[in-house]
């Protein structure tokens, strides 16, 4: 069968959501290679294609599947590509986080969607395109608005086939925190074990699954040897959870004398000084850690299951060894008064972390939060992917945006940090993406008018 994955446009030119490769139409287009099917990925977000473009390219196609991939703050976009592409192809299917987390809710108001994909695709999507080829039963792990739904077991992760990043311009992905270009990202594990209030774990659950150090290591090196990436971004949920692996990988990139530099995801009640030198000496030059918040009463609510102790001590782990350090914050969680947001817009400065990543709390289908709130106001936030995001806090909407702008303000206007984040966006052209975004706004207007 023709199959082509789609990334949609942007809303608008000037959004500058992280530009890194769409990894689950990666990992997706290889398992439907692999079954013998023809693939292509449109990446039209880093391509910069207008919805004119899109709609132009789609003109004339005639393919068996367009696939897409939605996360819940990107519904709206995926549906209006969904509605763009229909014409073009016999069967329209949507995976990811939206659909596992709300299931048949996605054809509502969407006759154009024939199929959704539930939890890990990979095997689910080749057994789907059996069933469009031969018929005969639907599929574990497939809606369908005609048939019932069944569930499904995660695919064993050890023999998934590894993404078909050969189908995608690499050249063209950034991430603007790290001086490099030509990035890749790459996943080692799924699942976790915690149970934060407000993540969404429906698609890779709660039990941690775990590639082994050799197959991580000779995946970073195909990815610097055959495609020329330099940097690595790693996507797991926790890379640090399990420490001898994580010496193990360390030791076996050493062995190999690969010269990658990668960036990770941790905890900070999980990472030590001999861990995090073996990191460093392994090429780590960044680890993000889901700080939250700086009061402990916010923590509670959130299920971090974290101390504010552990968050200094980690930091201060982190400066002593060398490593750069991205704080990702929550503002305004419900029972936050205003000076208990500035409480923990002062302990990023406290912390002393080099990057920090501020958010509004939103109660996403399919975490426990959705179950005790509702959105209640809207907070714009510039590195959001949904830029305006339904919020739940019982600060009021014009209380928290201000906040919001204060705080990125508070951490980034001063020499260190605003000199920091200019060079990195220099040395990885992505001061080029803004001004192609300024450009794009004068020439598309319907980024503006639909």
């Amino acid at each position: 069968m023709k199959i082509v994955l789609i990334r949609p446009p942007r809303r608008h030119p000037m959004e500058q959501s992280l530009m890194v490769p769409p990894l689950g139409l990666a990992y997706i287009a290889s398992s439907a290679k692999s079954a013998g099917h023809e693939v292509e990925i449109w990446d039209a977000y880093i391509e910069r294609w207008s919805w004119e473009e899109l709609e132009r390219r789609l003109q004339g196609l005639n393919v068996d599947v367009i696939g897409f991939s939605a996360m819940t703050p990107m519904w709206d976009v995926v549906t209006r590509a969904i509605k763009i592409a229909r014409k073009s192809t016999r069967w329209m299917v949507v995976g990811g986080p939206h659909p596992t987390a709300v299931k048949f809710d996605i054809f509502n108001g969407l006759p154009e969607l024939d199929v959704g994909v539930v939890g890990e695709g990979e095997d689910i999507f080749v057994n789907l395109l059996r069933w469009f080829e031969h018929g005969g039963e639907l599929p574990k792990g497939v809606l369908h608005p005609d048939h019932a739904f069944r569930h499904t077991e995660p695919p064993n992760i050890q023999t998934i086939q590894r993404p078909s990043r050969e189908l995608l311009n690499n050249a063209h992905y950034r991430y603007p925190l790290i001086g490099e270009q030509n990035i890749g990202t790459m996943i080692t594990s799924r699942g976790c074990p915690f149970r934060c209030s407000f993540c969404d774990k429906s698609v890779s659950g709660s039990r941690w699954r775990a590639r082994t150090a050799q197959d991580v290591v000779d995946e970073m090196e195909e990815m610097s040897t055959d495609l020329g990436i330099h940097f690595i971004n790693i996507y797991d949920d926790n890379f640090t959870l399990h420490r001898h692996r994580v010496l193990e990988i360390c030791k076996e990139i050493q062995r190999r004398g690969l010269t990658l530099s990668w960036k990770c995801e941790g905890r900070v009640d999980n990472v030590d000084v001999e861990m995090l030198q073996a990191m460093k000496d392994a090429g780590c030059v960044m680890i993000a850690f889901g700080v939250e918040s700086g009061n402990p009463k916010s923590l509670e609510l959130l299920r971090k299951d974290i101390q504010i102790e552990q968050t200094q001590k980690a930091f201060q782990l982190m400066r002593t060894v060398g490593i750069q350090s991205l704080a990702y914050m929550i503002l305004g969680v419900p029972g936050e008064t205003e000076e208990e947001v500035w409480q923990s817009i002062r302990f990023t400065r406290d912390i002393q972390a080099d990057y920090v990543q501020f958010s509004s709390l939103t109660a996403m289908p399919g975490t426990s939060l959705a179950e005790h709130f509702s959105s209640q106001i809207s907070v714009r936030n510039p590195l959001d992917a949904d830029l305006v995001r339904p919020t739940i806090s019982t600060l009021d909407e014009d209380q928290l945006q201000r906040l919001m702008n204060q705080a990125w303000r508070y951490f980034y206007l001063r020499p260190k940090p605003l000199l920091r984040l200019t060079h990195s966006m220099i040395r990885s052209g992505y001061w080029k993406e803004v001004l192609k975004g300024v450009a794009d706004t004068v020439l598309h207007s319907e980024y503006v008018t639909k």
